[in-house]
C-alpha cells in the first residue's frame, strides 16, 4: 500500500546520475572536490575498525619492542592496551603471559596462557608453556615450604605434561614432605611400570621403604638396582647399611640366645632377616630359636628356607647347610616328642620317620620312635628300634630299660595267654642281646621284673629259682604292698625272719650284689631308694641334657611309669 503511495517513476540509478550533475554544476569541471567528496565517503564507511586494528598493531609493536629491551612492565602496558582494543587476539595473551613470567608473576601468567587456550582450540605450544608455569607456580610454594598448595600446581602441571617425569617427581617429593610415604610409592611403582630398567626409581622406592621401616622391601628393590646396575653408588651404599644393620641385629640376639633369652633373640634375628634376608645362617639361627620355643612348624620353614639358600659350591655353604640339616631334624625330633606328650603318638611317628630318613645316627631318635611303637602296641617295631639304639652305645642304662620294660610287656601278655613257651623265649631265652639287656637293664627294675619271673619260674615248676627272684624282689623294696603276698605265694606257712635266714636268702643277697656292683652310681641311689625317688615330668629339661636331642620319656619317668604299674 505504502509502496504504491510512495512509488516513482524514478529509478536508484537515475537519483545518484542526477546527484553528479549536481556536483558538476556547482563544482564545475573541477574534480578535485569531487575526489574528496568520494574519499571522505569512503573512508567514513571503514574508519573504526581500521583505526582499532591499526592502534592494535601498534601496541603490539611496541610490546615485542618492550620485550626485547627487557623492559617487562612497559610491555604489559602495551599488550594490556592491544588486549583492550582487540580481546580476541591469542597471541596477545600469550606474549603478555611471557611478560609476566619475566616478573616473576607466575599466576598472571598462568591466567593469560589459560585464556589463550580458551579461545578456539589450545596450541601445544602454549600448553606446554602453560605447565611450565604451573610447575614454577609449585616450586616457589614448595620452597616456602607450602607443600599442599604445591603439590596442587605439580598436580595440575602433570597432567598437561603427562610425559614430563621431573614433574612427577616433584609430586612425590611434595607427598614426601607433607608424610604421605604410601602414596608416594604408588606414584614410583606405577612410574616403574612404564621404567622397569630404571635404577633410580628403585633407590627411590627403597628409600622410601627404608623410611617406613619395611627392610625387606627396600633390600629386595636395592637388589633391583644392582641387578640393573652392578656398580650403582647410591645402591652400594645402602646395601652396605642395610647389611651392617642386620649384622649388629644378629650380634644382639646371640647374646640374648646365650643368656637364654629365646624371645627376645627371635626379635632380633628377626629384624636382622628383615635387613638381609637373602642370608642362610640367619634362617638357621631363627629356625633353631623357633625349636627352643616349640614353634615347630616356623622352625621347619626356615630351616628348609636356609638349606634352599646355601650354594653347594662354597666350602661354608655346605657347612651351613650340613647345619641346618641337622636342626631341622631336631626340630622333626622336637616336634614328635611335643605330640607324644599331648598323646597324637602316630603324628610323632610320622616325624620321626622324617627325621630318620636324613639321620641315622642319633639313638635318641631310635629310642623315641621305639617309645611311639610301644605305645601303639607296636612291640616288635619297638624292640628293633630300641635294640638299633642299643648298638650306638652299648652300656645305655635308658635303652637298657626301655627293651626291660619292653620284654615285661611281652612276657604278662605271654603269661596272660599262657604261652609259656613264648614268655620263656622272652624272659630267659631270647638272643644273647636280649639275655644282656634283661640282666642289666632290669636292674633299676627288679621289685617287677624278678617277681614276674619267679610267676613264670614257678609255673615251669623250677621252684628254687622262683623262690630266689622273690628273695631278691622283697630285697629291694620289703615296704611294697607286694612284699607279703609275694611272700605268702612262694613260701607258704613261712615268716619274713625264716625267708631273710635262709640259705635261699643268702644266694639271693649275693646275686643281687653282683648286680648292684656293675649299675653307676647315680643308678644305684635310685635302686637302694626304689619308689622314693622324685621324677620329672615326660619331655622335660632332663631329656634334653644329653647332646640337646629330646626324648618322649626320661629315665626317670620310666622308673615312675614301672612304680605305678607295680602298685596297680
Amino acid at each position: 500500500m505504502s509502496e504504491k503511495l510512495f512509488s516513482t517513476a524514478v529509478s536508484e540509478e537515475k537519483i545518484q546520475q542526477a546527484q553528479k550533475r549536481c556536483h558538476q554544476w556547482i563544482f564545475g569541471s573541477s574534480k578535485i572536490f569531487l575526489n574528496a567528496e568520494d574519499k571522505h565517503l569512503k573512508t567514513k564507511a571503514y574508519s573504526h575498525s581500521y583505526i582499532v586494528q591499526g592502534k592494535v598493531n601498534e601496541h603490539y609493536k611496541n610490546g615485542l619492542k618492550s620485550l626485547s629491551m627487557e623492559e617487562w612492565e612497559e610491555a604489559v602496558n602495551s599488550f594490556t592496551k592491544a588486549i583492550n582494543l582487540s580481546p580476541e587476539r591469542v597471541d596477545l595473551y600469550a606474549k603478555r603471559a611471557e611478560a609476566f613470567i619475566q616478573l616473576c608473576d607466575f599466576r598472571s601468567a598462568a591466567l593469560n596462557l589459560q585464556k589463550a587456550c580458551s579461545i578456539g582450540s589450545p596450541m601445544e605450544e602454549y600448553l606446554e608453556l602453560l605447565s611450565v608455569v604451573l610447575y614454577l607456580q609449585g616450586q616457589c610454594l614448595y620452597d616456602r615450604e607450602c607443600y599442599l598448595e604445591a603439590l596442587e600446581y605439580f598436580t595440575r602441571s602433570s597432567e598437561l605434561q603427562p610425559l614430563n617425569k621431573h614433574i612427577y617427581m616433584q609430586s612425590i617429593t611434595c607427598l614426601a614432605a607433607l608424610g604421605r610415604h604410601a602414596e608416594c610409592i604408588q606414584l614410583v611403582s606405577k612410574w616403574l611400570e612404564d621404567e622397569q630398567g630404571n635404577p633410580d626409581l628403585y633407590i627411590v622406592r627403597a628409600r622410601l621403604y627404608d623410611h617406613l621401616n619395611q627392610a625387606t622391601r627396600c633390600h629386595q628393590d636395592v637388589q633391583g638396582a644392582l641387578a640393573l646396575n652392578p656398580k650403582h653408588p647410591v645402591a652400594i651404599t645402602m646395601q652396605g647399611k642395610l647389611l651392617a644393620r642386620a649384622e649388629d641385629a644378629k650380634r644382639k640376639a646371640v647374646n640374648h640366645a646365650v643368656q637364654g633369652e629365646f624371645q627376645d633373640a627371635l626379635k632380633r634375628i628377626c629384624s636382622a632377616i628383615d635387613y638381609n634376608p637373602s642370608s642362610a645362617e640367619y634362617y638357621v639361627f631363627r629356625g633353631t630359636m623357633y625349636r627352643k620355643l616349640n614353634e615347630f612348624s616356623a622352625a621347619v620353614d626356615d630351616l628348609v628356607t636356609a638349606m634352599n639358600l646355601c650354594h653347594l659350591q662354597d666350602p661354608m655353604e655346605i657347612q651351613l647347610q650340613a647345619e641346618a640339616t641337622e636342626q631341622l631334624h631336631l626340630a622333626y625330633n622336637d616336634f614328635a616328642v611335643h605330640c607324644y606328650v599331648k598323646g597324637f603318638y602316630q603324628e610323632a611317628l610320622l616325624l620321626l620317620n622324617k627325621a630318620l630318613k636324613g639321620e641315622t645316627s642319633k639313638k635318641e631318635l631310635y629310642v623315641n620312635r621305639g617309645d611311639c611303637f610301644f605305645k601303639l602296641g607296636e612291640l616288635s617295631c619297638a624292640l628293633a628300634d630300641y635294640q638299633q639304639a642299643l648298638e650306638f652305645e652299648h652300656t645305655d642304662w635308658g635303652t637298657l630299660t626301655r627293651i626291660a620294660k619292653l620284654l615285661n610287656e611281652m612276657g604278662v601278655k605271654a603269661q596272660t595267654s599262657r604261652d609259656l613257651g613264648v614268655l620263656v623265649d622272652n624272659k630267659l631265652k631270647g638272643s644273647k642281646q636280649c639275655q644282656a639287656a634283661t640282666a642289666r637293664a632290669s636292674m633299676p627294675l627288679l621289685p617287677q621284673l624278678y617277681v614276674q619271673r619267679a610267676k613264670v619260674r614257678q609255673c615251669l615248676q623250677k621252684t628254687e629259682d622262683a623262690q630266689i627272684d622273690a628273695v631278691i624282689s622283697i630285697f629291694l623294696h620289703p615296704s611294697s604292698d607286694e612284699a607279703i603276698p609275694t611272700m605268702i605265694k612262694f613260701f607258704p606257712g613261712k615268716t619274713l625272719e625264716d625267708i631273710l635266714n635262709s640259705k635261699l636268702a643268702n644266694a639271693a643277697h649275693c646275686a643281687l650284689e653282683k648286680s648292684l656292683r656293675d649299675l653307676p652310681r647315680d643308678w644305684r641311689e635310685k635302686v637302694q631308694s626304689f619308689g622314693k625317688i622324685v621324677v620329672e615330668a615326660t619331655g622335660t629339661k632332663d631329656s634334653r641334657a644329653k647332646g640337646d636331642i629330646g626324648t618322649c620319656v626320661s629315665d626317670q619317668q620310666l622308673v615312675k611309669e614301672l612304680i605305678k604299674t607295680r602298685r596297680e
